[in-house]
């Protein structure tokens, strides 16, 4: 499956607590989903994932429509986090 990746950003700062935090940002669109109406949205809404920072390598070009692999780590109380673990390019595209 493919998605259409509208902005990548690196991130490494500490946080409040002092936790030191880097990795990548990267915002998409999944355009096999109808576009949401639920409580008045309109159109399509960005997901936004992060990914360790070696993954900004795999984004040549953005926006692109791109293959996206997904891994689950464990978050609060257990729970799965979805994380970003690949990506490659399957087309430029021009907004």
């Amino acid at each position: 499956m493919t998605y259409l990746v509208l902005h990548v950003r690196p991130f490494d700062f500490h946080s409040p607590e002092g936790q030191h935090l880097q990795g990548v940002s990267v915002s998409y669109l999944d355009l096999t989903h109808s576009p949401s109406e639920a409580d008045g949205e309109r159109g399509y809404a960005p997901l936004t994932l992060t990914g360790e920072p070696d993954l900004i390598k795999d984004f040549e070009q953005v926006p692109g429509r791109y293959r996206l692999d997904f891994s689950h780590r464990r978050g609060a109380r257990g729970r799965p986090q979805v994380v970003l673990s690949g990506a490659s390019l399957v087309e430029p595209v021009t907004l």
